[in-house]
């Protein structure tokens, strides 16, 4: 039976039911933080859509944050599906008022803004696999400090722990320390894709790989209509069946489909291919109504101002050429995706890329504030604010798994070839003809493997009904 004050439409799964009544517990009580995990599709989000509802009839104040705006976004949408009126949508950077600030040859979190915490309870963090040791320190810290000052704030953490560790986290480092939090529940039982789908089966046996040691071979698996599962597909078939959604579909309905890979030169393969196609050979260097995504925060003059952050997707308004800080530049009017309450749903932002024809001038200038950084550390901030002064949009046809991780798409397009070669074979060469050093090599060996089958299984579990495997 569920908490009494949780009114249900729907019926829960045993598991649903047991996690609700763990979390009704841990907000009656002092404790302050409490861990949600689950693999892809477990009813994760449904739980926490229908414990915050609930919380904001009585009065709460709830937030809902993810370490990425494309993650909030899937948070805000999913919260729109269920009709969860009166929670707010933001990244855990913007609750707590952090930016990533420059020291020395690094980029370190600190306080920009002032911090949001205090006027939310509970707080909800999702995609905690993407959570680095240095925010997860600070995140702690922040929590643990309201307790101090008489004003206690609860967060509840949720991921999936099969998922990708943080990008440029510790090598020696395979998961995100969220997960190590004590008071928590792990749901196991996977409903999103419904029973009996084939796409379940194929993202079970995916994430059964993640446990192993060998790698993930991937299989067709579909139902009669061909409208549920896996496909195998070659290269030549599946380009023309992505170049169909990509022009018909995609321009109003982004989620429909995406190519994932594991590098980026695949994803600029990719995206190349398709803007040929679509646009044609000559198209100029941006199209009005193209879709970008940014590589990199996009950061204003002063510095501090995050105009874009990392992976947000935009729409091209306007593209004229310009000049901008000594360069030839594109003066970009776009239109950012509305991922949140905290957008507006028709909010343009104004930024400058370089032009092509002044790249070889910036790499050389670069490459001076460089070398002169090296030789005198105090010119570091000059280098770093050279690095700085023009936005990286990209196309977003595909992307890397990397940048997908925590969205959901109707269909993906899996580059299989890609992923195979995040596997390094050479450990095993060097393992047979270094003895001395055969029991490291072999464990670089296994940590490659886990890499390539934790790759498949961010990739497919990212659709919601189809997936094509590339190969």
């Amino acid at each position: 039976m569920t908490p009494n004050w949780v009114q249900l439409s729907f019926q829960l799964t045993f598991q649903q039911d047991q996690a609700l009544k763990q979390i009704e517990q841990f907000l009656n009580s002092p404790q302050q933080i409490f861990g949600l995990f689950g693999y892809a599709g477990t009813g994760k989000s449904t739980i926490i859509n229908l414990i915050a509802q609930q919380l904001v009839n009585a009065g709460k104040r709830v937030a809902f944050t993810a370490p990425t705006n494309k993650a909030v976004g899937v948070l805000q949408r999913m919260a729109t599906e269920k009709k969860v009126r009166g929670v707010d949508f933001m990244t855990i950077h913007q609750l707590l008022g952090l930016a990533p600030v420059k020291q020395g040859q690094h980029k370190i979190l600190k306080q920009v803004l002032p911090s949001l915490l205090h006027l939310y309870d509970p707080i909800f963090l999702d995609e905690c696999s993407m959570v680095t040791t240095e925010l997860w320190n600070i995140i702690q810290h922040r929590i643990q400090n309201t307790l101090l000052l008489g004003k206690n704030r609860q967060l509840i953490v949720m991921g999936d722990p099969a998922q990708l560790s943080p990008v440029n986290e510790d090598n020696h480092e395979r998961i995100s320390p969220s997960f190590n939090v004590e008071n928590k529940v792990v749901l196991t039982e996977v409903v999103r894709q419904g029973k009996n789908s084939p796409l379940l089966e194929f993202v079970t046996a995916c994430r059964t790989a993640v446990k192993s040691k060998t790698v993930f071979k991937p299989f067709s698996k579909f139902d009669l209509e061909r409208k549920n599962g896996a496909f195998m597909v070659r290269e030549e078939r599946f380009l023309k069946y992505a170049l169909k959604k990509f022009s018909a579909t995609f321009p109003s309905d982004p989620d429909c489909f995406r190519i994932l890979c594991y590098t980026n030169k695949r994803v600029a393969y990719w995206n190349h291919k398709i803007r040929a196609k679509l646009y044609g050979k000559n198209a100029p260097r941006f199209v009005v109504g193209e879709r970008l995504i940014s590589k990199a925060p996009v950061i204003a003059p002063d510095g501090k101002t995050v105009i874009l952050s990392t992976s947000t997707e935009v729409e091209v308004m306007e593209a004229v050429e310009d000049r901008y800080s000594g360069y030839k530049a594109w003066k970009l009017k776009v239109k950012i995706e509305n991922n949140g309450s905290f957008y507006a749903s028709e909010d343009l932002r104004q930024i400058y890329l370089l032009h092509e024809d002044d790249a070889q001038k910036f790499h050389k200038d670069n490459i001076k504030l460089l070398r002169n950084a090296k030789t005198n550390p105090s010119l570091w901030k000059s280098w770093y604010n050279h690095c700085e002064i023009f936005a990286d949009l990209r196309n977003c046809w595909a992307l890397t798994v990397h940048n997908a991780q925590g969205s959901t798409f109707r269909e993906v397009g899996i580059d299989s070839n890609d992923i195979s070669k995040k596997v390094a074979t050479k450990f095993l060469y060097l393992a047979q003809h270094l003895p001395n050093q055969k029991l490291d090599f072999l464990r670089e060996y296994r940590n490659s493997v886990l890499a390539c089958n934790q790759l498949y299984y961010v990739s497919c579990s990212r659709a919601k009904n189809r997936v094509f495997i590339i190969h």
